[in-house]
Parts: C-alpha cells; structure tokens; sequence
C-alpha cells in the first residue's frame, strides 16, 4: 500500500461522492450523498445519518430494484464489494441476505465491526410500490483502502 491519492470516484458526473461495484454480478454504479428520487435516477444513494466508507458503523446505501440494484438478486455469500471514495477503494465481504417489511429500520444498526447494508425493494420483479426490502448484510475487510484507481 503506498501513499493515498485523491482522485475522483466518477469524472464529470456531478454530485457523486463515491462508486460500488460488485464484480461478481456484474455491478458499477455511482453512489449520491443522499437517496432522494433524484439521485436514485442517476445511481444508488447514502443513506444520511449512515457511515461513510471504512469509517466506524454501518454504510448504508439504497436504490431502486428495477434500475441499479437489479443485479443484487444474484449477490450470495462471500462475494466482494468494493466502495470507492476519493480516500480509496474499501473491501467488503457478503455475510447474508435476508428480506424484510419495510419497517425493520434496525437493519442500519451499528455492529460490534464496521459493516456495509444495501437495501431495495422486493420482490423483484413486483409491479408497483413493492410490499418488501431485500437487504444485503457485509463486512469490511481492511480500514485501510487501496489507492483508488483512476
């Protein structure tokens, strides 16, 4: 690991803070500061009040199932995420998935180590306001990030 370098996560893309990218589904998106409506059609969103990438907590992050978090119906058990900031690239191991009513806001519960959790809605392939969440639950490896690329 050698010195950190500032670089931005996504040239010429306003507004973002950061990327994800979940190379076992074929995932790369931008990730926004917040999960308004706005942000949700550009990418997926931080969700406020939520860690920021290898910081101390629970990343939570969110976005809508029938554009960007499609491909997380074939996230399983050990597969890598990475989140990358202009700190770095943070990595990420799936520990489960699990879905949930909608009111189950302890899923963004601060655990004894820093964890990542995705949330959209379920099922899939639902017409309309989903009834469900499909979370996905994931701990980071390392506080310290590779130097992100360019």
């Amino acid at each position: 690991m050698g010195a950190k370098v500032a670089r931005p996560p996504v040239p010429g893309v306003s507004g973002v803070i950061g990327r994800m990218e979940i190379p076992g589904v074929g995932l790369r998106v931008p990730i926004f500061p917040d999960y308004d409506e706005g942000s949700l059609r550009k990418g997926i969103g931080h969700i406020q009040g939520t860690a920021t990438p290898g910081g101390l907590g629970t990343v939570g992050l969110a976005g809508h199932r029938d554009t960007y978090f499609r491909p997380l119906r074939g996230v399983t058990m050990g597969m890598e995420i990475r989140l990358i900031d202009e700190t770095g690239v943070y990595h990420y191991t799936v520990d489960s998935t699990e879905v949930v009513t909608p009111d189950r806001v302890e899923v963004l519960g601060i655990a004894s180590r820093p964890e990542l959790t995705l949330i959209t809605c379920y099922p899939f392939d639902y017409i309309g306001a989903a009834p469900k969440r499909f979370i996905v639950h994931a701990h980071l490896l390392s506080a310290l990030p590779d130097i992100a690329p360019p």
